[in-house]
């Protein structure tokens, strides 16, 4: 196996233990027996724990900045129903999960902006990056007509993702997708109208 593929498979083993025990509650050693790596791998790869847990923000933004840019960049679609197809992809992935795996930005966010100054800016960066891409289809939806509201669209993107991020924490504390439903429905019904 690759070193590359080592240090994948500890991130990806780490990222699915993280999604359900948080980042403190997350253990090497049980990362590395997910991973099927030997104890000595993960120094190998990582200086430490806040390292590793700062490669797995990066790579589960990563997965999630693809889900983005191909909903959102696809410009054969108008710019409302682009956002909203997006939304209906993720709240999806959230009901296949059993309404039990939120998002692991925010997750980490609750937990670690406080006590880390490194996570706090990482979580930034990666929100800012999501709103970015709200941004511009909002406001691709402002030109062409879709939005009629006065509200700026880097108003309406913090906005968005605020709102998105309570109903999903909402949806997984209820185990229930209707929190994520009932923020659609208003957000496309009420809010951009």
């Amino acid at each position: 196996m690759a070193a590359k593929d080592k240090k994948n498979d500890i991130i990806k083993a780490g990222m699915g233990i993280m999604a359900r025990q948080g980042f403190n509650s997350t253990g090497i050693e049980a990362i590395l027996k997910q991973a099927g790596v030997p104890k000595g791998s993960f120094y190998h790869y990582f200086s430490s724990k806040q390292e590793f847990g700062l490669s797995v923000l990066d790579h589960f933004a990563f997965g999630i900045d693809r889900i983005f840019s191909s909903f959102l960049e696809d410009e054969s679609v108008p710019p409302l129903a682009r956002l909203k197809n997006c939304l209906e992809s993720l709240v999806a992935r959230f009901e296949r999960n059993n309404c039990s795996i939120g998002c692991l930005a925010a997750n980490i966010g609750q937990e670690m902006a406080d006590q880390s100054e490194e996570f706090r800016n990482k979580l930034v960066e990666i929100f800012r990056s999501w709103m970015a891409y709200f941004e511009k289809c909002l406001r691709e939806a402002r030109e062409a007509g879709e939005i009629t509201g006065d509200i700026p669209p880097e108003g309406l993107a913090e906005f968005f993702l605020s709102g998105f991020e309570g109903a999903l924490l909402m949806s997984k504390v209820m185990k229930s997708p209707l929190p994520l439903r009932n923020f659609i429905d208003v957000f496309f019904g009420r809010v951009l109208r």
